[in-house]
Order: structure tokens, then C-alpha cells, then sequence
């Protein structure tokens, strides 16, 4: 077949410069089909994986059939049809497994009466609900879904760290938000007003920040018959209160001594201080006296922790104590040699708040459930009125979440705590009815872990914290 103008000169091409390399003497090289490694500036390990301890298997089970062992009582094969369907189910049964070993029955068994034992769960008798009751609740859920974010930031930076503790300054006239953190910083926020700084165009929000303690601090409280005082309490062994008139700080003697304090509560003239320890210790001070004792007195009235203790503000002789020994109990402070009440709970109890008219109690617990207890003081009698389901796991990184009460609101008292979920749940304390919740989708982003109502304002005011160090303030 005649070549193509296309292959001829294409030929042509290859004898002209075969031709040249001819000329110029250059060796032609071999080609090398072999694959040829790549320079590279570093070396590239391979991975081994570790071999795995195998274990010795015991040998194969062999059939007696392949083993040539003729088979006992064999069924008849001319039946066989007849039976596969009773083999199958012989196979079945040999399958199931009803029970296990002793020692593993029994520890399963006592797992799972540790997931029954959350005690105080169902109220011994409920009351009906009265009309006023239902009536007053939802006029609160009314003014509850009214309750909004006004301030211009989504949230206000108070503190460098995660809150702890929150309060409102008594005063109705001025909001002024108090935020006490786990660096041991004691932040102020004017929630109302705003102030430009001479560098800067944007209003900023008004903070003021101190840190009076080095450790973080565990509670904060208004002196009751001074607004112009505050108390706060610290890991850092100390009890501290801030004077707002000269803007300074005060330190409460104790003799010398550093008290690892977890809470605090101050009777209502003022003048003694009842306080716990992480060792389970409740103590007393009376901060009318300048100089502290020379010999610090403990009641040992738990054997773990006690992370709160609140004294009834109708009768001062009641002290609610919760543990983390899952316990609530009620102490008569005249006599501490045994409490008039105790109420186990599944987990810590993390809180225990009376009531304004001291007639309620309600925990939080980390089994989940918020508790409500009625109080019958010419009785002596303490029942459980609900048990409330509620994700109480706030875990390393939340700050526990408390059920405070409004003080001001006695006749349908009401009480509020943190949600997982961020918002804020407002509950009765008449009927255990959810009434209402705080939230804003677009602004807020954490769990409001802390949350207080203002004590003394006509309409209803509740700021919160978060793990941000940052506040909320819905009016």
C-alpha cells in the first residue's frame, strides 16, 4: 500500500534528525522500563499497624458425623419433614440466654435498682388546683410573654469568665446587675444607660469590673438591711463585701483563718452570717462583732459537701441544707444535734431555696427533677407537692442551675431556673405548672445558666448569666 504524503514526510523527519545525532556523536539512551523512584526531600514512612496478642483458639469443632460416631436416638428420615420444624425451634432455645452468671445477675440487678432509687418522685396526696391560683397564673404567663431583650447589644460582657452567681441591686429606680465569676471577679452592669468613649463613635454598654477575690466565688448577697453593701463569698477562703458608697472593699475576720466557703445565707436584721464548707460543715458568724473568733465553730452536719444552705424568711430558725450526699435537709439552728427533716434525692442536690412565705421549698438535683415541697409550720409537716422533670446535667463547663424565687411575688409565688436548651423556664410554685419561658433565637447562643428576678421593680425583670461572662436583661 503507497504511503501517504503525511507518513512520507514524517519519515523524512526521522532520517533528518537520526542524521543529526549522528553529527553531533551524542550516545542514544536506553530506555529504562523500570519504574524509577522520585526524588523527594523527605522519606515517606510507611504504616505498620501493631500486631494484635492473639489469643490461642481452642481447636475446631468437629462433627460426630465427620468423625464417623454414628448419631444417638436419630430421627427417622422418612419423618423428617415432619420434624425439622420442632429442630428449629430446639436450635432456638439453645440460643437464648435467661440468665447470667450469679455474680453478673447481681450486679446488673443492683444497676438497675440504682436507676429506680430516685426517691420522693410521687407526692403522697395532691391538692386540686384552686381558681385564684389558675386565675393569677395566667396573668403571669401574660406578663411572662411580654418580657423582652430592650438593650441594644444581643448580650453585655461582664465579667472575664464564666458566672457563678447573679443578683439585682434592690433599687427600682437604677437596674444595676451584679455578676460575680469562677476567676474570682466581681462585674457591675448599669443596664439602662450607655457611654461613648472619646476614641471611639459606637455607644458601649456601662461595666464596671473588679476582682476582690482570687479564687472563684460561690455566692453574693445584698445585706438585707444595707443596699449599699455587698457580700461574696470565695474558694479562696474569704468573705468579702463591697461598699458602694466609697467604692471599696471590706474583708469579714475570722480570725485569721481561710474558710473554703461554698455558700452563705445572711439572717434578716443583718447580723449573723450562716455559711458551708466542701467538707460538709455548717457555720455561724455574727458580723456585728469586728474581730473574729479566736477558735473557728463548725457543726459537722454532713459527711460531703454542702453546696447551699438558706434560712426560711418567715421563721430564721429553719436552715435548708443541700448535699451532695443527696440530701435535703431542715435544721433548727437552736439546735443542731438533728435536723427536724431529711428527703433523699436520686443525685447532689445542687440548691434549696425557701419561698417568700417560707411555706415552700423547692431543690434541683442532678437526677433531673426539680422538687417542690409544701411546709406546714404549725404542723411541723414537710411533704412533697411535685417532682418536676428537668435536665439538670449541666456538667464541667455550666454553672449548676439553682430554682430562685421571685421575693416580691407572694401571692402566687413563682420561681425560675437555666434550661440546657437556653432559654429560661418560669415555673408556679402554687400548681408546679411550667408558665412561661425566656428567650430571644437571635440573641441568645449559651445556656443562661444563672438567672435572678429583680426584688423590688413593679413589672417583672429577670437578668441572666452565661458561661461567657455575658448577661441578659429581659423587662
Amino acid at each position: 500500500m503507497p504511503l501517504s504524503e503525511y507518513e512520507k514526510q514524517r519519515l523524512e523527519n526521522i532520517e533528518r534528525n537520526n542524521e543529526l545525532l549522528r553529527q553531533l556523536e551524542i550516545p542514544r539512551l536506553k530506555v529504562d522500563r523500570k519504574r524509577s523512584a522520585s526524588p523527594s526531600t523527605h522519606t515517606i514512612k510507611k504504616h505498620i499497624p501493631k500486631k494484635q496478642h492473639k489469643e490461642k483458639q481452642a481447636p475446631t469443632r468437629v462433627s460426630a458425623r465427620l468423625r464417623g460416631i454414628a448419631a444417638e436416638n436419630a430421627p427417622d428420615h422418612t419423618t423428617m419433614g415432619e420434624t425439622n420444624g420442632g429442630d428449629s425451634k430446639v436450635k432456638e432455645e439453645a440460643k437464648r440466654v435467661d440468665k447470667l452468671e450469679d455474680t453478673k445477675q447481681q450486679e446488673f440487678m443492683q444497676m438497675l435498682d440504682d436507676m429506680r432509687r430516685y426517691p420522693n418522685l410521687k407526692p403522697e396526696d395532691t391538692k386540686p388546683v384552686k381558681k385564684e391560683d389558675q386565675d393569677a397564673q395566667e396573668r403571669l404567663r401574660e406578663e411572662i410573654t411580654r418580657l423582652k431583650v430592650n438593650h441594644t447589644w444581643a448580650t453585655v460582657k461582664v465579667t472575664p469568665e464564666r458566672i457563678n452567681a447573679c443578683v439585682f441591686h434592690p433599687s427600682s429606680s437604677k437596674i444595676l446587675a451584679c455578676a460575680a465569676d469562677v476567676s474570682g471577679s466581681l462585674g457591675f452592669w448599669d443596664v439602662n444607660n450607655m457611654k461613648k468613649e472619646e476614641d471611639d463613635e459606637d455607644e458601649e454598654p456601662v461595666v464596671y469590673t473588679y476582682r476582690p477575690h482570687t479564687r472563684g466565688i460561690t455566692n453574693m448577697l445584698f445585706d438585707p438591711t444595707n443596699s449599699d453593701r455587698l457580700y461574696t463569698s470565695s474558694y479562696d477562703g474569704t468573705l468579702r463585701y463591697f461598699d458602694m458608697k466609697n467604692a471599696s472593699f471590706g474583708l469579714v475576720d475570722f480570725g485569721g483563718e481561710r474558710v473554703p466557703f461554698t455558700n452563705f445565707d445572711m439572717s434578716q436584721d443583718g447580723h449573723n452570717v450562716w455559711y458551708s464548707t466542701s467538707e460538709g460543715q455548717v457555720g455561724f458568724r455574727d458580723i456585728r462583732v469586728k474581730d473574729g473568733p479566736s477558735e473557728l465553730e463548725f457543726h459537722q452536719l454532713r459527711e460531703k459537701k454542702v453546696g447551699c444552705v438558706h434560712l426560711n424568711p418567715v421563721n430564721q430558725n429553719l436552715l435548708a441544707v443541700a448535699s451532695n450526699d443527696r440530701t435535703l435537709t431542715i435544721w433548727d439552728i437552736r439546735s443542731l444535734s438533728e435536723q427536724t427533716h431529711e428527703f433523699s434525692h436520686g443525685y447532689s442536690v445542687t440548691s434549696a431555696y425557701w419561698s417568700p412565705r417560707g411555706d415552700k421549698l423547692v431543690t434541683a438535683s442532678y437526677d433531673d427533677y426539680i422538687r417542690l415541697f409544701d411546709f406546714n409550720e404549725s404542723k411541723n409537716e414537710m411533704k412533697l407537692q411535685s417532682a418536676i422533670r428537668h435536665n439538670n446535667h449541666t456538667g464541667r463547663w455550666v454553672t449548676n442551675f439553682r430554682a430562685r424565687w421571685h421575693q416580691t411575688a407572694k401571692e402566687h409565688q413563682l420561681f425560675l431556673i437555666g434550661n440546657m436548651k437556653h432559654p429560661v423556664d418560669i415555673f408556679s410554685g402554687e400548681t408546679s405548672e411550667e408558665i412561661g419561658e425566656l428567650y430571644d433565637e437571635e440573641r441568645i447562643t449559651a445556656i443562661q445558666a444563672v438567672a435572678q428576678f429583680h426584688p423590688t421593680t413593679e413589672n417583672m425583670t429577670v437578668v441572666t448569666g452565661n458561661g461567657s461572662g455575658r448577661m441578659v436583661c429581659y423587662s
